[in-house]
């Protein structure tokens, strides 16, 4: 926490519109998502969260000052994109948050790969796009215009709730080997957790924004219960995303779960823009006071790993396979199988979601017209091999062939925990690539060629 003073001390020079009480939480956030990280490198991301909360009580306050008016705030904002886009210096200024964003980008490209800051300044152009956004939609409603829907809403509002920015910041400040690579996964699983946080954002501070006449997503036509549930649906399809690369222990994973952990257990507590008043009722449209942390609708309970060291070579490769959903060699497949090792019974219970490797066999053809999910592995004697999902994308157990118990076998030399079928001659053997991502194959009786696939373990 020694970023605090120097924190404290920058945000009072400036005279930005935010608490200096606020400093602990925005310093103890930043820990929080990249443990790992220095601490002059937690400091460049606490002061953009600083900034952006600042932007959000110039733009966004129930009341601008008196001295304010729509033409001088939109200059401030056109200054602002200016010194994103590098068109303008912005240390002279005499507007504060200027300065203040002059800093944080220097900050920021002082130690942040080009491709990467690319991205974070495009996320922070969007912030201001957004917001702007928002400004108009107010305007409009409030002289009786008609309110923007709910798809637009949620669409600008993920950009300025700030996960993107924070997250992208992070991304641009690690020295992640091949970070670039894995983008298209990891900004999937970034926009789920964005627009998770504004639901829940909007489910806290309904009743302050509705008395300040804004929109959110309640007024706009969801209930509470199914803006819960959107929620929760987006925070377990960002977190099954990244498992693959949280369990490889790629920092960049890591750091997104953790953001969305973070923000997503601040919300069920209080409203940070009312810090100063607790909450202690449950969040609405969500669980109530008798439900237990182990939920199935509090997605937010399990603690995020830490950033484990990243395998190397063939392993690693096929970790990056696997979270792109490419294919992979069947030759180095099997090198690979050989050399990792056995699995047991304890660490197969859970849920898996699996994938193949290949898209042209007869098996792999087979698994896509069942619209195969994964398994389920309750106990030694009950196995559920084919988890499918249903038309509307809902996963069922599929048992027309059977389930499946597991045995000890001895396969290439290594004994390890097997999945029998009860009905049909397959043996699924398994080896471990991480605690939560298996490489197995597919031993069917009367086939020469082995079937590969691999299994992530679904988060609780």
């Amino acid at each position: 926490m020694e970023n605090m003073p120097r924190l404290e001390i920058w945000l009072k020079a400036l005279g930005l519109p935010v608490s200096p009480a606020l400093v602990p939480l925005m310093c103890l956030q930043t820990a929080f998502f990249t443990p790992w990280l220095p601490s002059p490198t937690c400091y460049q991301v606490s002061r953009l969260t600083v900034w952006l909360m600042a932007i959000d009580n110039v733009l966004d306050a129930p009341q601008a000052p008196a001295e304010s008016s729509p033409a001088s705030t939109d200059a401030q904002v056109r200054s602002w994109h200016r010194i994103l886009a590098g068109r303008e210096n912005g240390s002279g200024s005499d507007d504060p948050m200027a300065r203040a964003l002059a800093e944080i980008t220097e900050g920021i490209d002082n130690g942040s790969r080009p491709e990467l800051n690319t991205i974070w300044r495009k996320s922070m152009h969007q912030t201001l796009r957004g917001m702007e956004r928002e400004r108009a939609a107010a305007r409009t409603t409030a002289a009786g215009g008609r309110p923007p829907r709910l798809a637009d809403y949620l669409t600008h509002g993920a950009w300025t709730i700030g996960v993107e920015q924070q997250v992208t910041a992070l991304w641009a400040l690690m020295d992640e080997p091949g970070l670039p690579h894995r983008l298209p996964v990891l900004r999937g699983a970034l926009r789920q957790a964005a627009i998770a946080i504004r639901l829940l954002n909007d489910l806290r501070g309904h009743r302050r924004e509705q008395h300040e006449g804004k929109a959110d997503a309640l007024t706009l036509g969801l209930s509470e219960q199914q803006a819960y549930q959107r929620a929760q649906s987006a925070i377990d399809d960002c977190r099954r995303t990244l498992a693959p690369l949280t369990a490889a222990g790629y920092g960049s994973a890591v750091a997104l779960e953790r953001v969305a952990l973070w923000h997503a257990r601040m919300y069920h507590r209080f409203d940070p823009v009312r810090p100063d008043r607790a909450v202690s009722a449950p969040l609405p449209g969500g669980p109530g006071p008798e439900a237990t942390s182990h939920a199935r609708h509090t997605p937010f309970v399990r603690p995020p790993k830490e950033a484990p060291p990243m395998s190397t070579g063939i392993d690693q490769e096929v970790l990056d396979a696997i979270a792109a959903g490419e294919e992979y060699d069947g030759g180095k497949l099997a090198d690979l199988f050989d050399r990792l090792e056995p699995v047991d019974t304890a660490l197969l219970v859970g849920t898996w979601q699996g994938g193949g490797f290949e898209r042209t066999s007869e098996n792999a053809a087979l698994l896509a017209k069942m619209r195969w999910y994964g398994k389920r592995f309750v106990d030694a004697e009950h196995v559920e091999p084919l988890l499918c999902r249903d038309e509307q994308g809902a996963v069922f157990s599929y048992q027309e062939m059977g389930l499946a118990t597991l045995r000890e076998v001895v396969f290439h030399g290594k004994q390890s925990t097997a999945m029998v079928y009860d009905q049909l001659p397959i043996i699924d053997h398994f080896r471990r690539l991480t605690d939560d991502v298996l490489l197995c194959v597919m031993d069917k009786k009367g086939e020469p060629a082995d079937f590969f696939f691999h299994l992530t373990r679904v988060p609780a």
